[in-house]
């Protein structure tokens, strides 16, 4: 393998590594169709393009598709597909599909395409096998983008009239105002948001930790433990775990919700594990240092007893010692 190809590979796996801490983050929260819901509310008061989008949506019929993964083997991606009604129109679906990107990907539209079709599906159409679609693309990355403007300034985006075969607009949590996440009832929608919009900026996940568990001191004590779990796992996973460990110490999330984390868990299994094996090494460490010693005061017998020195006088010497 060539120095290039090596780099490249590098990248790419680092790249597939990111995606893959992030993605489940964002499918555990937004799976549920009312957390989807609130995240696409909130995302909305800074982005008309997906006030448009949605304008005709009826978001309360908002449901998942089911088995949406079956047909996509790269990944499991298509992160999360939904289907809903249209308000005060024709009694039929269309498809919201939600793409997460926490990085640019130049080809993310020919793969929202071949979503359209293999994950949007509607099995009990019989003229169009699939639901007219919705694209969202919710973006975390740290640089600014727009896949759309890409598409339309290139021949091929020319060609096509500038139009592609569904609708997509591009998310940028950077745009959701932190005051609007304060605000929202949908404590898990909003805080899942506010992590993800900060999980490249450690020092502003400081500042806004306060908030942070503010809120989740409003969800019941079930759903608060296995959230602030995911939060932790997910940012020990993804940011550096010096800024994840000072997050934990100088805000206590898990103190001051009084619950233990896995994060906690972890940590008092390593000190338990650290505790133990300094026991046992102490211990092993011992009675090697025994082992030796008698081998030692043996081969010291075996030379005082050669060399007609008396056994009682032997002993002695060995007792002494």
């Amino acid at each position: 393998m060539t120095r290039n190809n090596a780099n490249t590979k590098t990248k790419n796996e680092t790249k597939a590594y990111v995606r893959r801490r992030h993605d489940p983050f964002f499918r555990y929260i937004y799976a549920i169709p009312e957390n989807a819901r609130a995240l696409l509310r909130l995302a909305q008061y800074r982005n008309p393009e997906l006030r448009r989008m949605l304008a005709s949506v009826d978001m309360q019929t908002l449901e998942p598709i089911p088995g949406n993964y079956s047909n996509v083997k790269e990944w499991g991606e298509a992160d999360l597909a939904f289907k809903a009604s249209l308000k005060n129109g024709p009694e039929i679906f269309v498809g919201i599909l939600l793409e997460h990107k926490s990085y640019r990907r130049k080809d993310v539209l020919s793969q929202i395409y071949r979503y359209v079709f293999e994950v949007m599906v509607n099995k009990g159409a019989s003229d169009f096998g699939w639901y007219p679609t919705k694209a969202i693309i919710i973006y975390n990355g740290q640089k600014d983008w727009d896949p759309m403007e890409e598409f339309r300034a290139k021949y091929r985006g020319r060609f096509n009239g500038h139009e592609l075969p569904f609708e997509c607009v591009l998310v940028n949590l950077a745009d959701i105002p932190d005051s609007k996440c304060f605000a929202e009832k949908n404590v898990e929608a909003a805080v899942g948001a506010l992590v993800m919009k900060y999980a490249f900026n450690g020092e502003k996940l400081k500042e806004i930790v306060r908030q942070i568990v503010k809120m989740l001191s409003k969800m019941e004590n079930d759903a608060r433990t296995t959230l602030v779990e995911k939060i932790e796992l997910y940012l020990h996973e993804y940011i550096d775990e010096d800024v994840v460990e000072e997050l934990r110490m100088r805000m206590s999330i898990g103190q001051a919700l009084g619950i233990v984390t896995a994060g906690d868990r972890r940590r008092a299994a390593e000190r338990n594990g650290l505790r133990r094996g300094k026991k046992a090494g102490m211990k092993l460490g011992a009675q090697k240092e025994r082992e030796k010693n008698d081998a030692r005061d043996k081969k010291i017998a075996e030379y005082l007893r050669s060399i007609g020195v008396p056994a009682e006088k032997v002993d002695a010497a060995l007792a002494i010692k």
